[in-house]
């Protein structure tokens, strides 16, 4: 998994992702990945996204480079949360970030 710099995601959407009390992380580079993952988490912590992520929005060759986010589906919403991927890709980030904070809205 390649590292992410969050803070290249524009302000207007990680001032939304703040407002929630959510944290935009991407984990530490593992070798041999290529995909891109930011994750939509209720802690800051990387080492902890797997049990504390609402969704998050991967990018990778396969996608074309495009971005496909996984979203809490409501069937579990306490952490870990249940997640589905949505069968759209989005054209940035920020759609995708976008796309996860709307199900966190309607499930949380």
């Amino acid at each position: 998994m390649a590292f992410m710099d969050v803070s290249k995601i524009s302000r207007r959407v990680r001032d939304e992702v703040k407002k929630r009390g959510l944290f935009l992380v991407s984990p530490d580079e593992w070798p041999g990945e290529e995909d891109m993952v930011v994750f939509v988490c209720t802690d800051p912590n990387p080492n902890d996204c797997g049990f504390t992520r609402v969704g998050h929005v991967v990018s990778s060759e396969i996608s074309g480079n495009f971005c496909l986010p996984y979203v809490m589906d409501g069937m579990r919403t306490r952490p870990q949360v249940s997640l589905t991927q949505i069968r759209a890709y989005f054209p940035s980030w920020e759609d995708g970030i976008k796309e996860v904070l709307a199900a966190y809205d309607e499930w949380a």
